[in-house]
């Protein structure tokens, strides 16, 4: 005897031989978001490690964030590819497998925290572009308070009704499924859930009417402020994947079916998901672009001219060759530049454009000889001074002996 897993309504019938399959969009969204976040991801690892070489704290905070991103994106792939991506209605009570009600029932509880690790990321990530504003800080603590709060009673809230009723077997999972707190539309489950996901839209949007004033305010450059309109589209985008995830949960839970009605939620999270990954990692993309196309010159950069021995004659005619004096020499072989060693004159050009250093002490600048005027005059200093120097090496080489 079958017996489904919940009553269908009057306008449906249970099929158990062939199931309508209802995880489509979610197959698809999934396997274009998961290999994004990961490209982004690797983006922003290299932008870090390789090119700035220092580390913050919102990397690692979105490092955390990605890793169980896209643990949850699997779990919704494996979810939706066993029997959660069915009608509840078509699926058999005695053969269903017990890692469906797991898998739907661990989805659930890793909500909470995935919603605040998705804060947490955008908020650490906004921080580092306005710390200089000291309001701004005082509203991301509170926050990273208030959501913390709110998604951490969620959790506790889903593991408390939803948990197996005494055991760990398929009957025990199903009835703590099947209790009216865990899945009803008036349930503890139902109302704490379309709170927390009313709260998340509701912080998307304030994260963004708060940052859309500021991001004017940065001092950057016409190409880097395309950057920053980038974001803000993409944030733009992120509040209507948001608004789509609140609507999908609420009206999910006045639907009987608790497997099929989930997929379209299942797939828009996903792209908030992706969403609140992929802005953080958006100037780590723009740096890594700069640092593979713009060479950097420094004192030992060669600077040569390209080599034209590799374009053939035959091929179309193209501008005249620019090639300067700038050969493949290093910076200090070029002609305005010399070692420090070469200046040693002290009355180098190089010299004479440092400014007078004062002495402790005035140095008296020795007299000017004069110039000898005869002969005569010219000729006696040297010959008494030659009269002087050998009488006194005689005198010396007396008194030696």
């Amino acid at each position: 005897m079958e017996i489904p897993l919940r009553y269908p309504p009057f306008d449906a019938t249970s099929n158990f031989t062939n199931p309508d399959f209802l995880g489509r969009p979610v197959l698809i969204i999934g396997g274009i978001c998961l290999p994004l976040i990961l490209l982004f991801l690797g983006t922003r690892l290299y932008a870090r490690a390789v090119v700035l070489k220092h580390w913050r704290v919102h990397d690692y905070i979105h490092s955390l964030t990605s890793a169980v991103a896209v643990s949850l994106i699997a779990l919704t792939i494996w979810m939706v590819l066993s029997d959660g991506g069915h009608h509840a209605w078509d699926l058999d009570r005695l053969r269903m497998q017990k890692s469906t009600i797991t898998s739907l029932v661990g989805f659930w509880t890793a909500l909470g925290p995935m919603l605040w690790f998705m804060k947490l990321t955008l908020l650490s990530f906004l921080f580092s572009c306005f710390d200089h504003v000291r309001w701004y800080k005082h509203c991301m603590w509170v926050g990273v308070t208030f959501t913390g709060l709110t998604f951490a009673a969620y959790t506790v809230v889903v593991t408390m009704t939803c948990g197996p009723k005494q055991g760990s077997d398929l009957q025990s999972h199903q009835n703590g499924l099947n209790r009216a707190v865990c899945t009803a539309s008036d349930g503890t489950n139902a109302i704490v859930s379309n709170a927390a996901i009313i709260i998340n839209s509701i912080t998307n949007f304030l994260l963004l009417s708060i940052s859309y004033p500021l991001a004017f305010k940065l001092s950057l450059r016409k190409v880097e402020m395309r950057g920053v309109y980038s974001m803000l589209v993409s944030g733009g985008v992120l509040c209507v994947c948001s608004s789509m995830s609140a609507y999908y949960r609420v009206k999910s839970w006045q639907s009987v079916d608790v497997t099929g009605s989930q997929i379209p939620f299942y797939a828009s999270f996903i792209l908030e998901m992706t969403l609140s990954l992929i802005i953080p990692c958006m100037p780590s993309v723009w740096i890594t672009y700069r640092h593979l196309t713009v060479p950097e010159i420094d004192d030992k950069t060669t600077i040569a001219t390209p080599n034209m021995k590799s374009i053939s004659t035959f091929s179309t005619p193209g501008a005249p060759s620019r090639a300067t004096v700038r050969n493949t020499r290093d910076i200090e072989d070029l002609p305005f530049r010399k070692s420090s060693a070469d200046y040693a004159g002290p009355r180098d050009s190089r010299m004479k454009a440092l400014p007078v250093t004062p002495l402790p002490v005035a140095v008296t600048t020795p007299p000017t000889p004069r110039t000898p005027s005869t002969f005569k005059s010219m000729r006696f200093p040297i010959l008494r001074s030659l009269s002087t120097k050998s009488s006194r090496s005689n005198w010396s080489r007396s008194n030696w002996i």
